[in-house]
């Protein structure tokens, strides 16, 4: 578990929970976002993904990185 995910999991001001995976779940600009514990940024990462549900956001964590 990186620092950056862990300050976001502890961050009283974004109301995430916990997914499948030991990631976290939370609504970024619209849409669903799932963030796995290696996250680092969205630039350094690959363990994150995007979707309009958070089913579809699940979904696209598990495609892109294999879990």
């Amino acid at each position: 578990m990186t620092q950056e995910f862990q300050m976001l999991a502890e961050d009283p001001e974004l109301p995430a929970e916990r997914g499948p995976g030991g990631t976290l779940i939370f609504v970024d600009g619209g849409q669903y976002c799932v963030v796995g514990p290696g996250f680092v940024s969205m630039n350094e990462s690959d363990c994150y993904a995007f979707g309009s549900t958070r089913e579809e956001a699940i979904a696209n964590y598990a495609l892109k990185t294999g879990k």
